[in-house]
């Protein structure tokens, strides 16, 4: 199985810790998972409508190619909604949208399992 098929099937949950792609040294701070959508596709069509573009029209091939394109690699997938906190940037919080190949898991979210003691083993 090569790297992207594999990158393709890794899910995020909701909580993850994530860091950016190859951000080894986490100059860009690191991000909490908040939400995560699988209407990517729909939302980029009619954002387009928006804009006045008949995606069906034959004048627009531009736009359709790069839709046919986009469609075959990421709109197919889910986005998730990322808290980044830190790095080297002015605005230290913020939330953006971000496709799975542009994130790294640091850390999965778990439960913690208490003893009868309350105490977290």
């Amino acid at each position: 199985m090569s790297e992207a098929e594999r990158d393709c099937k890794e899910e995020f949950s909701i909580g993850d810790l994530v860091r950016l792609r190859e951000d080894e040294h986490l100059q860009h701070g690191i991000g909490l998972i908040l939400d995560r959508r699988d209407d990517s596709a729909d939302i980029l069509r009619e954002f387009i409508e928006q804009l006045g573009i008949d995606p069906e029209s034959e004048g627009e091939d531009e736009v359709n190619e790069a839709l046919r394109e986009a469609n075959q690699y990421l709109l197919g997938t889910s986005v998730y909604l990322v808290h980044w906190q830190g790095g080297t940037t002015k605005s230290v919080f913020r939330n953006i949208w971000m496709f799975y190949n542009e994130i790294e898991l640091l850390s999965k979210v778990g439960t913690l399992k208490q003893d009868h003691n309350g105490e977290n083993k």
